[in-house]
């Protein structure tokens, strides 16, 4: 998840908004790892089945914008690639 804003640390004032930055929380893994941190979105193995999914349907919806002029073709190249790399594929190890 994306999100706009970020939220400050100390030694500032903690808690209030960050306006410069945003920040990045990734899905867990698992359901497992997901209730441990009580974390309500569902988890990499609940909304995949596997890389190869996740794979194909980011592929799927990256044509659908490229189609609808959304989305260069060459941007989508550059995300089913990043998607199909080792690294991400890795967050889909059990």
């Amino acid at each position: 998840t994306y999100t706009g804003w970020n939220l400050y640390k100390a030694p500032f004032v903690e808690g209030e908004l960050c306006d410069r930055d945003g920040t990045f929380i990734p899905f867990a893994t698992s359901r497992d790892a997901r209730t441990t941190t009580n974390d309500p979105r569902a988890s990499l193995e609940e909304r995949y089945v596997s890389h190869a999914t996740y794979v194909k349907q980011l592929g799927e919806a990256a044509q659908k914008l490229v189609s609808q002029r959304l989305l260069l073709v060459d941007d989508a190249k550059v995300l089913v690639e990043r998607a199909s790399s080792d690294a991400v594929k890795k967050r889909f190890a059990r």
